[in-house]
């Protein structure tokens, strides 16, 4: 049986490039994953002092609860690191979040007036934040990732029943089909 290289295989295809859309509902640790996997993996890799410190200011904020922190999509670092996958083998790791998928239970789609409208970069007119967060996180599957990356959730993590996530990540599961 031959041994298939996925790394190897896109870089060769990227030029280098891989971007980790990390995807899924909201509420899921999304943020918490990108923050992990960037001290463990990403921030080591980063020889100037300056630009580590940089890159650590530009992690996503997390926090527990019901309401949604991430409000647009976001490449973590904002300058891709190279990071050695294996001997021969470098590649230039950005991560991409996202705000996710609606779940019941979540808060901040609306405030004291009803639908939370925002702008965006891709309407003229504001639009609902619930719409703006699906558009986003569909670029991010569709557009601006290399590899996806789907975190999910028990249900222990943001006072959210585990039966309220199930629709989202299945829908999220399916676009990366």
């Amino acid at each position: 049986m031959e041994k298939v290289d996925i790394f190897k295989d896109i870089a060769e295809r990227t030029g280098g490039d891989i971007y980790l859309g990390v995807v899924g509902a909201v509420r899921t640790g999304k943020s918490t994953f990108i923050k992990r996997f960037m001290e463990t993996v990403v921030l080591p890799n980063i020889t100037s002092e300056s630009d580590r410190v940089r890159a650590v200011d530009e992690l996503p904020q997390s926090a527990a609860g019901k309401t949604i922190m991430t409000t647009e999509p976001k490449f973590v670092p904002n300058q891709a690191v190279q990071v050695r996958v294996s001997e021969g083998l470098d590649v230039n790791v950005r991560l991409v979040d996202c705000v996710g998928y609606a779940v019941e239970g979540a808060k901040g789609y609306e405030d004291e007036n009803g639908p939370r409208m925002i702008s965006t970069p891709w309407f003229e007119e504001p639009i609902p934040f619930q719409e703006a967060a699906e558009i986003g996180t569909r670029k991010v599957i569709q557009e601006h990732s290399t590899l996806g990356v789907v975190v999910t959730t028990d249900g222990s993590i943001a006072e959210i029943p585990r039966s309220s996530y199930v629709v989202a990540e299945e829908r999220v599961i399916g676009e990366l089909k």
